[in-house]
């Protein structure tokens, strides 16, 4: 049973992390010793006011449903035998036959997944909260390096760094995949399933389309702000929708990587470190947040063949089509993804491998 002390925690520990990531970020920009942050925020103070108050007022919120949800979330043995006991016979539902059992067993597994991230709304709450904080406070302050891109891609470094922000989001969930799986199976999940007549591989389709699915709302989200922030696609909702068609690619490529430490392993500690060690190399050494001409000439040197360099590139070919600077954005794009695509064969090949090694 789910004590009432536990609500209580779950939202002091949701805003307490909100502090403390206020206060990190103020010890890491050193106010006080850095003049262009001191004239940045002394001839905005009224936007910095205003966002900090929408954060401020969105972290309580947040603090509040994670107090009523835990609060509500409260049973106990005896209503849950109850529960179990009167399920009707006729609402069981018999496994989909024939060639529509993996895909309808996919959508149950999707379902299930997605059900099992709301109810943990801590998990879901940071899972939003860091694209927000990317999208409102990193691009504002670096706003002063719009100056300093070439003139091909505009003074705008909002619009230049939307791309990066978005995959770089991306890149990371990714790799949380591989966390989900050996959850599964050290909670013993896995083993129940395969007790069941379910399909095997719809319980790795089931798990990678919830990925998917997630890094895709993550996604949207940092395009509603950036919207709102007067940073739009030159191609429209048809350049949104192929951006995330590009981002979802790309995360079902690169989560397989995590699937394959996470199925090796079975250790999220190992998901987490190798993860860590790959991201931030590979993000800092690509054109996600600077462009070519800003990097040393070694880093120009490796940059283009970065996968996500390559990938960036086409996301930001997509938002900024009219930009002089993409002088074929379409052999952008199609470089990219045949980029991705072989990524994901080789990454997803080994996934299936070794679940077939774990599940015989």
């Amino acid at each position: 049973m789910y004590m009432a002390s536990s609500s209580v925690l779950s939202a002091a520990v949701a805003f307490s992390t909100i502090i403390l990531i206020g206060e990190s970020l103020a010890l890491l920009l050193d106010f006080s010793n850095n003049a262009f942050l001191q004239q940045y925020v002394s001839s905005n103070t009224g936007l910095l006011g205003f966002q900090i108050g929408v954060l401020a007022i969105l972290a309580m919120g947040v603090a509040f449903l994670v107090y009523r949800r835990a609060s509500s979330g409260s049973v106990t043995l005896d209503e849950t035998e109850r529960a179990v006991t009167s399920t009707p016979q006729a609402n069981i539902q018999q496994p989909a036959q024939g060639g529509f059992k993996v895909l309808s067993d996919t959508r149950h597994l999707f379902v299930r997944s997605l059900k099992k991230l709301l109810r943990n709304p801590i998990l879901l709450f940071f899972s939003l909260f860091q694209p927000i904080i990317f999208i409102t406070l990193f691009t504002q302050l670096f706003s002063g390096f719009g100056a300093l891109l070439p003139a091909s891609l505009g003074r705008d470094y909002t619009r230049f760094a939307v791309a990066g922000i978005v995959l770089q989001n991306g890149f990371s969930s990714a790799f949380q995949s591989g966390t989900s799986m050996v959850d599964d199976l050290r909670s013993g999940f896995l083993v129940k399933m395969l007790a069941t007549p379910v399909s095997r591989t719809a319980i790795l389709l089931g798990r990678i389309s919830t990925d998917m699915f997630r890094m895709v709302v993550q996604s949207s989200i940092i395009f509603l702000l950036a919207f709102l922030l007067g940073a739009y696609p030159d191609t429209g909702i048809p350049g949104y929708l192929l951006m995330l068609a590009t981002i979802a690619f790309f995360g079902l490529a690169w989560s397989g990587i995590s699937l394959s430490i996470g199925l090796k392993t079975r250790s999220a500690e190992t998901v987490f470190g190798i993860a860590g060690t790959l991201t931030f190399p590979l993000l800092f050494m690509s054109t996600a947040l600077v462009p070519p001409e800003l990097q040393p000439k070694w880093m120009q040197q490796v940059s283009p063949y970065n996968p996500v360099s390559i990938t960036v590139d086409a996301i930001r070919a997509t938002f900024m089509a009219n930009a002089p600077y993409f002088s074929n954005p379409a052999a952008t794009i199609l470089t990219a993804y045949g980029v991705i695509a072989l990524i994901g064969v080789v990454t997803i090949g080994t996934t299936l491998y070794l679940f077939k090694k774990v599940i015989s």
